[in-house]
């Protein structure tokens, strides 16, 4: 399936979705109990809907939810229990992630998963990679799915279903590659420069504009540079670190900011199959 006609028909399937009744509707959001996080099977079920109806985005790619507890450390715990008391554990993979097809039966049980920090330790993320990348090299199409099933399924601790993650579908490149590079770089720029224009004009100091998808990176990062045909781009720092994002005093971050990233999941100059490349802080080997 082209690019286009994916993209074009997003907006028209997320309805369908959000308005559909194959999974509970239920306030997934993340709520303390004591000393844990519990989270609704429903809103993952959800998650899972609509990885199934853009996996063209990422056709080799895989679904996995990842628990990244901050300060970053190991020793998680997770487990399931529904409304009749029954309870039994999840096996997390090493880098405390799991599959969907390890909670098979959950969803006859209305079930909630049960990990063991509270919300303010603990961020929830979709994660979804094509095989075959190095560990710090994501696919832009991979990110925009990632991006959809996170903002869908509401993962996170605030409520991202406006954020944009697929471009319009007239912006898609055709076959001036130089023309297309020359435009995303400047579409890049006036999304900065707008930013800016908000900043200076508004009355409120907290609103910086639309927010931007927060991705978490498995170690600090230093720069992050769009790559394709030969072109080239590393994004301005502004993406760096949820520096983009509109926030108050009040707002929580989901993660240590320096491992954290947004990308022009709209520039559609940028096809599916670009890549991210993410340069560390610190190169293997500490140096």
């Amino acid at each position: 399936m082209r690019n286009e006609g994916r993209h074009a028909c997003a907006a028209l399937v997320l309805t369908a979705l959000a308005s559909g009744t194959s999974a509970v509707e239920t306030p997934g959001r993340l709520r303390a109990q004591g000393k844990e996080s519990v989270y609704a099977y429903a809103e993952l079920a959800k998650g899972r809907e609509v990885f199934d109806a853009f996996r063209a985005l990422a056709p080799g790619a895989e679904l996995r939810y990842r628990l990244y507890p901050h300060p970053p450390r190991q020793g998680v715990g997770l487990a399931w229990r529904d409304g009749g008391g029954t309870k039994g554990a999840l096996r997390l993979a090493g880098d405390n992630s799991f599959t969907m097809a390890q909670l098979a039966g959950l969803e006859r049980r209305n079930a909630w998963l049960v990990a063991s920090l509270p919300p303010a330790e603990l961020s929830w993320r979709p994660v979804v990679r094509s095989s075959g990348l190095p560990a710090n090299v994501r696919r832009l199409g991979d990110l925009r799915l990632e991006c959809l099933v996170g903002a869908q399924g509401r993962v996170s601790l605030r409520d991202e279903r406006k954020v944009a993650c697929l471009p319009p579908p007239n912006a898609m490149c055709q076959d001036d590659v130089v023309a297309c590079a020359r435009r995303a770089s400047v579409a890049l720029g006036e999304a900065m420069l707008k930013g800016l224009t908000r900043l200076q004009g508004e009355k409120n100091p907290y609103e910086q504009g639309r927010a931007q998808y927060l991705f978490i990176a498995d170690k600090p990062v230093f720069s992050a540079t769009l790559q394709e045909g030969g072109r080239q781009f590393t994004l301005p720092a502004i993406w760096l670190y949820g520096r983009a994002e509109p926030f108050t005093p009040f707002f929580q971050w989901p993660y240590p900011r320096e491992y954290l990233y947004s990308v022009p999941l709209e520039v559609g100059e940028w096809s599916d199959d670009a890549l991210v490349v993410l340069e560390p802080m610190v190169a293997e080997g500490g140096k």
